[in-house]
């Protein structure tokens, strides 16, 4: 079967991406994904975590943080037609997207994930290399990268 798209098609197609795309930077991220994410081997005294916020994740080991804000959380992000639990979270994101966040990830309620580095063989190209490398140095000062997280019922107290 042969798929033409007419010229009126790809302006229609690119409407239906922007009424698909992530919600506002401002818009907060829901009430129960926010709380501290810790490793599920870990207790909730865990130096290391996963902060979320109303509107801002921050990254956590010990006395080191990183605070990012301009979350958006692409609805569309695994297609027009997911029927699942999952739900996306991507700081700074009309900058340098550094991690996203899986909530319910691999469809398991409960369980988080952040994605920081994703090893992508040789770099094609200098800005490939510039974030690849940024990448994995953040991956090595916050040791959160597809590590399934716990959520804690409340946020500990002077952390982060």
């Amino acid at each position: 079967m042969n798929r033409h798209i007419t010229p009126g098609a790809g302006a229609a197609m690119v409407a239906i991406l922007l009424t698909t795309s992530p919600l506002p930077a401002q818009t907060p991220i829901p009430a129960e994904l926010r709380g501290d994410w810790v490793p599920q081997k870990a207790d909730c005294a865990s130096p290391t975590r996963l902060r979320v916020a109303e509107t801002t994740l921050t990254l956590v080991n010990g006395t080191d943080s990183q605070s990012w804000g301009d979350v958006a959380i692409p609805t569309s992000f695994f297609g027009p037609d997911y029927g699942g639990i999952s739900v996306v979270a991507i700081p700074d994101f009309e900058a340098t997207q550094p991690f996203t966040v899986y909530f319910n990830a691999d469809e398991k309620k409960g369980v988080t994930k952040v994605d920081i580095y994703t090893e992508m063989g040789r770099p094609s190209n200098a800005e490939i290399a510039r974030i690849q490398a940024a990448a994995k140095k953040l991956a090595t000062r916050f040791p959160l990268d597809k590590v399934p997280l716990k959520k804690c019922q409340a946020a500990s107290g002077g952390r982060g």
